[in-house]
């Protein structure tokens, strides 16, 4: 039986597939080494979300484990898929005769969807706490804030 794919072509889609698996891999081996380098202490972690990272590093130790705590009950939160799966999605769709560049891009936005979804919530549960402090507990919070940007070097 004939190989579907030329030689051309499966050489060009396996480069393709191994330069993804190593992106994703050297990704999940900084993530990991950053993780190690930070060191635990039984405190809660820094921060909570990237883009909400200077907020939440002016909170103090127990608003970010109360929020810590409200996302993982949080019953909205997407589920963490593993790896495997999202590159194995993402194999199909490159490996598809025809190529879909439709169902490609539906596949690289699974990931991306996801990340929002998580940034929304975490931006509620934020504010929600927000919402429940002592109106000096928010200037407490205000003041933590503008010292922490006040401390940021120029970019």
């Amino acid at each position: 039986m004939a190989d579907p794919f030329p030689p051309s072509r499966r050489t060009r889609i396996m480069r393709i597939a191994l330069a993804i698996s190593l992106a994703v891999n050297l990704a999940v081996a900084g993530l990991a080494l950053g993780f190690a380098l930070r060191g635990h202490d039984g405190k809660p972690p820094r921060d909570f979300d990237m883009s909400l990272g200077p907020v939440a590093r002016a909170l103090l130790p127990e608003d970010r484990l109360a929020i810590r705590n409200a996302l993982k009950t949080n019953p909205d939160m997407p589920q963490r898929r593993p790896r495997a799966d999202d590159i194995a999605d993402l194999v199909a769709a490159l490996s598809a005769d025809p190529y879909d560049s439709q169902a490609l891009r539906a596949t690289l936005a699974q990931p991306v969807g996801r990340a929002a979804k998580v940034q929304d919530i975490a931006a509620t549960v934020l504010a929600d706490r927000i919402d429940a402090m002592s109106p000096a507990d928010r200037l407490a919070l205000a003041g933590r804030l503008q010292q922490s940007d006040e401390k940021r070097p120029e970019r």
